[in-house]
């Protein structure tokens, strides 16, 4: 097979879903291949006339801005990440890339006329931003600027990290920081834990920690890197486990309906607990802890993918679709109708947070052959 007819070959492979490791492996060499740019730009232009679209004129330049994203994105991931990257995920992200930059720019650009761009992007869904609230245990309520970002805990006084008082306090007591849908916020705890809550989460914690322990309550999903002290261990809370810590950063996903929940080890050490487990559990850096039922599950993995939230990346790695659409759900503060939705589809990609909804949905089509119908902020699979 010719070498233009091999690249569009393994190409719609990738879109149809039905790629190989192997495959996967063979089309990011190609990606990564100066020689090889003129024949895949050919491909993907080929492939939007052959849907009745219409090239751009100046899609050459397009093309160029594109392989130029692309090798920044490689860039990024390649020598920060290469250790966790097994060869199935990198070229699997690699592609996806590809897929994603194609729809943002050649889609918007290129499909849909100046006028209708204009109006799309008009009643798109944008991401999530900083917010959230905070309640004291006396009962008063703040409603914190997003473009703060972070508070920091204080015995004393709350205040935003610039500085900026909120609020004097006379006496310690617990507060709770919790975010909405759609809403992501930062924390630094008296002892100098830093703390990044996702959307649709909450954490309940003192504002100054006393006694022989640092203990705090999650609900939803954070990322900790929690400050070294040998003789007080930090300890979190979640409906379903206690993970105890001395000095580390981990990622903690307990939300509700995700059914299970899920510790991942970025360094350090912690010990987890549950409620109905005799014995407890110890993560090394690099490993997971799926409590399901009432059992660990553990696990080695790419922890990349489970805390690029908090750096504004979704990092997707035979990650099922509805797994996918439910954190979508929670970011752009979505209403999803799952039915219908198949349960065997894996997704492999790698997209920002920050772009509009219309992009992100759009890429998953490419990747799935679904079409997702969007009333309001509905979501359905169209018949």
């Amino acid at each position: 097979m010719s070498e233009p007819n091999r690249i569009k070959f393994l190409f719609d492979q990738y879109l149809n879903n039905v790629i190989t490791k192997d495959e996967l492996t063979e089309l990011n060499q190609h990606l990564q291949n100066n020689q090889d740019e003129v024949q895949f730009d050919e491909v993907v232009n080929g492939y939007f006339d052959s849907t009745s679209h219409s090239v751009h004129p100046k899609s050459k330049a397009i093309g160029d801005l594109v392989w130029n994203e692309i090798a920044q994105e490689i860039e990024k991931v390649q020598p920060k990440q290469r250790k966790l990257f097994s060869s199935l995920q990198y070229a699997a992200a690699a592609a996806a890339i590809l897929i994603i930059l194609f729809t943002s720019i050649f889609v918007y650009k290129s499909i849909y006329p100046k006028d209708a761009v204009q109006k799309d992007i008009a009643h798109d869904i944008l991401p999530g931003t900083h917010r959230a609230t905070l309640q004291a245990a006396n009962g008063k309520i703040y409603q914190l600027e997003g473009s703060k970002q972070e508070i920091i805990a204080d015995k004393n006084a709350i205040r935003y990290k610039d500085g900026a008082l909120l609020e004097k306090e006379e006496q310690i007591q617990d507060f709770t920081l919790s975010t909405p849908k759609g809403g992501q916020y930062r924390l630094t705890l008296a002892d100098g834990t830093k703390v990044w809550l996702n959307a649709a989460s909450s954490i309940s914690y003192p504002s100054a920690f006393s006694g022989k322990e640092r203990r705090v309550m999650v609900i939803g999903e954070a990322y900790f890197e929690v400050a070294h002290n040998a003789q007080k261990p930090f300890i979190v809370k979640t409906q379903t486990q206690e993970i105890k810590v001395l000095g580390t950063a981990f990622n903690v996903n307990s939300y509700e309906n995700e059914g299970v929940t899920v510790t991942t080890l970025v360094h350090g050490r912690v010990q987890l607990n549950g409620p109905n487990i005799s014995k407890p559990a110890y993560l090394s850096p690099g490993e997971q802890a799926v409590l399901n039922r009432n059992a660990f599950q553990i696990s080695p993995v790419d922890v990349s993918a489970n805390t690029a939230w908090k750096d504004g990346e979704f990092i997707f790695t035979a990650t099922p679709l509805t797994a996918v659409l439910r954190q979508i759900e929670r970011w752009y503060n979505l209403d999803i109708d799952y039915s219908g939705i198949p349960e065997d589809i894996q997704i492999h990609a790698s997209i920002q947070r920050d772009k509009p909804l219309s992009t992100v949905l759009s890429a998953l089509e490419k990747i799935t052959n679904l079409k997702f119908d969007i009333e309001g902020r509905r979501v359905k699979l169209m018949k």
